[in-house]
């Protein structure tokens, strides 16, 4: 009898370890059904380090998951689910992530800043026209290299010159014994910093040759004033963006669309890398009513893109905060006896006792007639 029932437990365990993997098994195989399909995730895009000199190199990493096709910009292209690639931008570069299959499209951005400290010179700034948002006039000089004749001068916004933004060719200065040159206002941007070089194109024997290049040096045109200017992609219309105050039920979204676009995707969270997801759905119009009600006092964030026909990058980021939760309603008592005085109290329960005695004798009088 005991050998029995321990072969039966034993049975048991088996059974529901069994039914646990068919489980796990047709949990996975959901994400692949045809009818219900899970958006791609990325676990994770990050750079290491996010910060180098130029000429460092830094290594991409990433992992995404329920993807049939992920790219990388900047010409890396397509990769696989997981991996790692050495990347060594001459200047700083924000690294684009796309997963898509055919639910939808996610996308994640992270920034590989290249720090050029080693050539700026704080204290070469240029003065900034308030009009143009331009550049004043630049003067540049430096020391003649064995009384030579022509000089040429490259202009760049990195110190690998791979953004030249001005070639002197070969120029000759006023003055051989100090060679200098002038940049006319409004060819640079205000708040940047721009390298500059010099070589000689002919010594002053009369022979053209090619020098190396001197030493690099930078300039900084200083910052111009604020401009603020919306952004270009699709608009938040309600809740407006940043509102405060948003009632947490009903909640309505809107935004503006894209022509010819039939199918958009709304997805809203609580946290800003919209991890914390509440609701993710399409919609063919350009507006999402919410089904329930939001959290009082809280912020969340949403983000719309064109999914069909042709999917589009994804919208700003847009914030609103709901409103405090009403405060709880504390029930009025009725304190209009509780407060009478005590002799008050009395003389009323003496004259409701009278009146009910005048009753009584008046009914008893007219049985009596």
């Amino acid at each position: 009898m005991v050998k029995h029932t321990v072969v039966r437990v034993i049975l048991v365990v088996i059974g529901v370890c069994f039914l646990a993997g068919v489980g796990s098994i047709t949990s996975t195989a959901a994400v692949d059904d045809g009818n219900v399909i899970l958006l791609p995730e990325i676990i994770s895009f990050a750079v290491s380090p996010d910060n180098i000199e130029p000429g460092s190199s830094a290594t991409l990493t990433w992992n995404v998951r329920n993807a049939t096709l992920i790219s990388i910009d900047h010409d890396i292209g397509g990769v696989g689910g997981q991996g790692t690639l050495g990347v060594s931008p001459l200047y700083s570069t924000t690294y684009k992530i796309t997963a898509m299959n055919s639910a939808g499209v996610r996308s994640r951005y992270i920034t590989l800043a290249v720090s050029y400290n080693s050539y700026t010179d704080s204290n070469s700034m240029i003065n900034c026209d308030p009009v143009t948002g331009r550049n004043a006039s630049v003067d540049l000089s430096w020391e003649d290299f064995c009384l030579s004749s022509q000089y040429q001068v490259q202009i760049a916004r990195d110190p690998g010159f791979t953004l030249k933004i001005y070639d002197s060719g070969v120029m000759e200065p006023a003055e051989t014994m100090s060679p200098a040159f002038w940049l006319a206002p409004g060819n640079l941007e205000a708040g940047h910093t721009y390298y500059w070089r010099v070589r000689v194109r002919q010594a002053a024997t009369g022979q053209y040759i090619i020098s190396p290049w001197s030493e690099l040096q930078s300039f900084t045109v200083r910052p111009g004033y604020g401009v603020n200017t919306d952004y270009y992609g699709l608009q938040a219309l309600t809740p407006v963006n940043g509102c405060t105050g948003c009632p947490v039920s009903p909640v309505s979204f809107s935004w503006s669309g894209y022509p010819n676009t039939t199918k958009y995707r709304f997805i809203l969270a609580k946290d800003s890398q919209l991890q914390n997801v509440v609701v993710e759905d399409f919609t063919t119009t350009t507006s999402y009513e919410l089904k329930g009600s939001l959290e009082y006092d809280t912020s969340y964030f949403w983000q719309v893109s064109a999914f069909e026909p042709v999917p589009s990058d994804v919208s700003a980021l847009f914030t609103f905060h709901t409103i405090p939760a009403p405060a709880p309603v504390t029930p009025q008592s009725d304190t209009s006896i509780s407060s009478m005085p005590a002799w008050a109290m009395a003389v009323m329960i003496a004259g409701i006792v009278l009146i009910a005695l005048a009753v009584f004798f008046i009914i008893r009088a007219r049985k009596m007639i």
